[in-house]
């Protein structure tokens, strides 16, 4: 049986909508989120979603300090694995 992994954000911020990107990025390094001047996670993994309608809209930054979930498997070194290779 599969074991379910839940993950809790290190930070989780909620900014308006229609903030322009540089108060964005500010508000984002105010909270302690470590991003660059365009806005993107300098590290861990920051998620970003939109909700609301209208007026109401809302942009909820949930930021972790370290990676979600498992590293990446290479599949083709997995004995019985086909070949990805170009013929």
């Amino acid at each position: 049986m599969v074991t379910q992994v839940i993950h809790n954000a290190t930070i989780t911020l909620q900014l308006p909508f229609g903030m322009s990107a540089s108060a964005e990025v500010a508000a984002l390094r105010t909270a302690g989120i470590p991003v660059d001047g365009l806005g993107n996670a300098t590290s861990g993994y920051l998620f970003v979603r939109t909700t609301g309608r209208g007026d109401n809209r809302t942009n909820t930054f949930r930021w972790f300090a370290t990676s979600i979930g498992r590293d990446p498997i290479d599949v083709t070194s997995l004995p019985g694995s086909p070949s990805l290779a170009c013929r």
